[in-house]
Protein backbone atom coordinates (compact mmCIF):
# COMPACT_ATOMS: atom_id res chain seq x y z
CA UNK A 1 0.00 0.00 0.00
CA UNK A 2 1.44 3.58 -0.82
CA UNK A 3 1.65 5.68 1.88
CA UNK A 4 0.21 9.10 1.34
CA UNK A 5 2.27 12.27 1.91
CA UNK A 6 1.05 15.22 3.89
CA UNK A 7 1.90 17.62 0.45
CA UNK A 8 -1.07 15.15 -1.45
CA UNK A 9 -3.32 15.07 0.68
CA UNK A 10 -3.45 18.63 0.83
CA UNK A 11 -3.10 18.77 -2.83
CA UNK A 12 -6.29 16.49 -3.13
CA UNK A 13 -7.98 18.52 -0.19
CA UNK A 14 -7.75 21.48 -2.26
CA UNK A 15 -9.08 20.37 -5.30
CA UNK A 16 -11.70 19.01 -3.05
CA UNK A 17 -12.73 22.57 -1.89
CA UNK A 18 -12.40 23.72 -5.74
CA UNK A 19 -15.15 20.98 -7.08
CA UNK A 20 -17.11 21.71 -3.93
CA UNK A 21 -16.85 25.25 -4.48
CA UNK A 22 -18.38 25.14 -8.05
CA UNK A 23 -20.94 22.58 -6.95
CA UNK A 24 -22.35 24.54 -4.16
CA UNK A 25 -23.04 27.20 -6.66
CA UNK A 26 -24.80 25.00 -8.71
CA UNK A 27 -26.67 23.64 -5.67
CA UNK A 28 -27.17 27.17 -5.25
CA UNK A 29 -28.65 28.18 -8.50
CA UNK A 30 -31.23 24.85 -8.04
CA UNK A 31 -32.36 25.95 -4.94
CA UNK A 32 -33.34 29.44 -6.43
CA UNK A 33 -35.50 27.72 -9.24
CA UNK A 34 -36.95 25.46 -6.52
CA UNK A 35 -38.46 28.34 -5.11
CA UNK A 36 -39.40 29.81 -8.04
CA UNK A 37 -41.13 26.13 -9.10
CA UNK A 38 -42.47 26.24 -5.92
CA UNK A 39 -43.73 29.19 -6.38
CA UNK A 40 -45.59 28.79 -9.52
CA UNK A 41 -47.10 25.11 -8.34
CA UNK A 42 -44.82 23.89 -11.35
CA UNK A 43 -45.08 20.42 -9.90
CA UNK A 44 -42.67 18.71 -12.69
CA UNK A 45 -39.60 21.24 -12.48
CA UNK A 46 -39.82 20.38 -8.70
CA UNK A 47 -39.08 16.74 -9.58
CA UNK A 48 -36.49 17.25 -12.02
CA UNK A 49 -34.83 19.70 -9.59
CA UNK A 50 -35.43 17.88 -6.72
CA UNK A 51 -33.53 14.80 -8.59
CA UNK A 52 -30.78 17.06 -9.53
CA UNK A 53 -30.41 18.38 -5.73
CA UNK A 54 -30.45 15.10 -4.16
CA UNK A 55 -27.36 14.28 -6.92
CA UNK A 56 -25.59 16.79 -6.33
CA UNK A 57 -25.95 16.36 -2.77
CA UNK A 58 -24.54 12.45 -2.66
CA UNK A 59 -21.71 14.17 -4.76
CA UNK A 60 -20.92 16.58 -1.91
CA UNK A 61 -21.22 13.92 0.84
CA UNK A 62 -18.73 12.33 -0.94
CA UNK A 63 -16.23 14.44 -0.66
CA UNK A 64 -16.86 15.72 2.69
CA UNK A 65 -16.46 12.08 3.59
CA UNK A 66 -12.82 11.91 1.81
CA UNK A 67 -11.93 15.20 3.33
CA UNK A 68 -12.98 13.27 6.35
CA UNK A 69 -11.03 10.52 5.58
CA UNK A 70 -8.07 11.96 4.58
CA UNK A 71 -7.60 14.44 7.57
CA UNK A 72 -8.12 11.29 10.04
CA UNK A 73 -5.02 10.31 8.06
CA UNK A 74 -2.78 12.90 9.42
CA UNK A 75 -5.11 13.38 12.92
CA UNK A 76 -1.68 13.15 15.00
CA UNK A 77 -0.62 16.26 12.81
CA UNK A 78 -3.20 18.53 14.21
CA UNK A 79 -2.62 17.57 17.32
CA UNK A 80 -6.30 17.18 18.62
CA UNK A 81 -7.42 20.25 16.83
CA UNK A 82 -11.36 20.10 16.77
CA UNK A 83 -13.02 18.86 14.12
CA UNK A 84 -14.54 21.68 12.76
CA UNK A 85 -11.31 23.67 12.74
CA UNK A 86 -8.68 20.15 11.28
CA UNK A 87 -9.18 21.58 7.62
CA UNK A 88 -8.20 25.10 8.35
CA UNK A 89 -5.37 23.23 10.42
CA UNK A 90 -3.98 21.04 8.29
CA UNK A 91 -3.90 23.76 5.66
CA UNK A 92 -2.05 25.98 7.80
CA UNK A 93 0.89 23.37 6.77
CA UNK A 94 0.63 24.78 3.57
CA UNK A 95 3.57 27.10 2.05
CA UNK A 96 2.70 30.60 2.75
CA UNK A 97 2.57 31.26 -0.63
CA UNK A 98 -0.26 28.68 -1.73
CA UNK A 99 -1.82 29.04 2.50
CA UNK A 100 -3.42 32.33 1.79
CA UNK A 101 -5.47 31.27 -1.45
CA UNK A 102 -6.09 28.00 0.06
CA UNK A 103 -7.53 29.58 3.47
CA UNK A 104 -9.48 32.14 1.14
CA UNK A 105 -11.15 28.92 -0.84
CA UNK A 106 -12.12 27.07 2.66
CA UNK A 107 -13.43 30.20 4.29
CA UNK A 108 -15.61 30.62 0.58
CA UNK A 109 -16.65 27.43 0.28
CA UNK A 110 -17.61 27.56 4.05
CA UNK A 111 -20.22 31.03 3.23
CA UNK A 112 -21.62 28.59 0.55
CA UNK A 113 -22.98 26.17 2.29
CA UNK A 114 -23.86 28.47 4.65
CA UNK A 115 -25.94 29.87 1.92
CA UNK A 116 -27.51 27.01 0.51
CA UNK A 117 -29.03 26.12 4.33
CA UNK A 118 -30.38 29.43 4.23
CA UNK A 119 -32.19 28.60 1.17
CA UNK A 120 -33.01 24.74 1.67
CA UNK A 121 -35.32 26.18 5.09
CA UNK A 122 -36.27 29.04 3.07
CA UNK A 123 -37.70 26.60 0.37
CA UNK A 124 -38.60 23.89 2.81
CA UNK A 125 -40.77 26.62 4.97
CA UNK A 126 -42.38 27.81 1.73
CA UNK A 127 -43.13 23.75 0.98
CA UNK A 128 -44.45 23.02 4.22
CA UNK A 129 -46.41 26.51 3.64
CA UNK A 130 -48.16 25.49 0.81
CA UNK A 131 -48.79 21.76 1.92
CA UNK A 132 -50.08 23.28 5.06
CA UNK A 133 -52.55 25.23 3.31
CA UNK A 134 -54.04 22.58 1.11
CA UNK A 135 -54.29 20.01 3.65
CA UNK A 136 -56.29 22.70 5.34
CA UNK A 137 -58.48 23.09 2.09
CA UNK A 138 -58.51 19.59 1.53
CA UNK A 139 -59.93 18.67 4.98
CA UNK A 140 -61.58 21.20 6.40
CA UNK A 141 -62.84 23.28 3.22
CA UNK A 142 -66.48 22.29 3.89
CA UNK A 143 -66.99 25.73 6.37
CA UNK A 144 -64.31 27.87 4.29
CA UNK A 145 -66.70 28.93 2.29
CA UNK A 146 -70.03 28.56 4.19
CA UNK A 147 -72.06 31.61 4.85
CA UNK A 148 -71.62 33.66 8.10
Amino acid sequence: MQRVTLAQTLVRLAAGVRADMADYGLLQERLEAQFDAALHHDTGRLARLADEIVALCGTLDARRGERTRLIGVFASALKGTPAADAVPALLAHLPEGQRGAAAADWADLCLLVRECKALNVRNCRLLMDQHDIMQRVLNDGDGIYAPA
